[in-house]
């Protein structure tokens, strides 16, 4: 009896030898990416895994993971190298998928950044926009205005894929908690949103750094003054929010009948039009109070301010 119980045991070590050896030792694995979906079981996994060739045994791979007790995390997966089949249980258990490069730029409105994020493999738009665009998604998250516009800076993101949508605004929304509510916490007599509309009507005008708060403080006295804005960048929103944009703007185009049409209607946009640097933020926020009125780019770049009307007409004849 005693025998047979020393045989058992024995026989128990050499198990355990065995698949620690097993779980250790390294596999030359060709570069590979996987896609673990939510609500797959272990044996799924390990029947997953060794179909990819990332591990030889998916019985090893099973065991291991009733041993340890853990369950690997459904995500977005890249193997190469020399790996155990340990090293590829512990990089699921941990859930270190594998991240992607996303980049807004200043000036990229939804719609841009919707088409970005198609093209890159995230999502598709259609699902981004019925999101994005959807009011009481934006009250989900505490913050103003009809849509997402003007909440998601220009920054570079590293995203999971096969994520859902709440995931990826939650990372746009991080950087604008961080970075952009403790600016819009002194806006020098405007409303928060109001700083963040004028923000993406100066992001859209110009780049130079100079010209920023003169524009804002153009854009703020003639909203004093009750004058229209006529703003070019508005009518093109319009265009893309009803799917006219052409690349062109056109004399017929200023007629579009929008609540962002500034040739036809006072004030401001009812929303931010575009995404907008800090810089430009704080632009608006200490704007530069000039008596120019009108302003005009004949290179697309800078620009040239005028105080009155007749000023205006002469400076672009010219």
């Amino acid at each position: 009896m005693i025998r047979l119980a020393g045989l058992l045991l024995a026989l128990v070590i050499l198990g355990f030898i065995f698949l620690y050896t097993q779980i250790n030792i390294e596999k030359k694995i060709q570069p590979v990416e996987v896609s673990i979906p939510s609500g797959m079981t272990i044996s799924e996994v390990g029947k997953l895994l060794e179909e990819n060739k990332i591990i030889k045994s998916r019985f090893l791979f099973v065991l291991y993971s009733k041993i340890r007790g853990g369950f690997p995390k459904s995500g977005y997966y890249r193997f190469e190298g020399n790996l155990s089949i340990k090293d590829v249980w512990e990089k699921l258990y941990k859930g270190e998928e594998r991240l992607f490069r996303f980049t807004i730029i200043p000036g990229d409105d939804l719609i841009d950044i919707g088409e970005k994020l198609e093209k890159k493999g995230f999502l598709p738009k259609e699902t981004f926009y019925s999101y994005v665009f959807n009011k009481e998604n934006v009250k989900k998250f505490g913050l103003k205005g009809s849509s997402f516009e003007g909440y998601f800076p220009p920054e570079t993101y590293y995203l999971r894929k096969d994520t859902d949508i709440q995931q990826i605004i939650k990372s746009f929304l991080k950087i604008f908690n961080k970075r952009y509510q403790p600016v819009l916490k002194h806006t020098n007599g405007l409303s928060d949103y109001e700083v963040m509309i004028i923000a993406s009507l100066v992001e859209k005008e110009t780049s130079i750094p100079e010209e920023k708060p003169i524009i804002a403080g153009i854009i703020i006295k003639r909203l004093k003054l009750g004058m229209k804005l006529q703003i070019d960048p508005t009518v093109i929103y319009a265009l893309k929010l009803q799917g006219k944009w052409n690349g062109k703007l056109g004399k017929k185009d200023m007629e579009i009948n929008s609540p962002y049409n500034t040739y036809l209607k006072s004030g401001l946009p009812p929303t931010p039009i575009s995404s907008f640097t800090l810089q430009t933020l704080k632009s608006v926020i200490h704007y530069k109070e000039t008596d120019f009125l009108y302003f005009f780019s004949k290179d697309g770049r800078r620009h040239i301010f005028s105080k009155t009307y007749k000023d205006h007409l002469k400076n672009i004849k010219k």
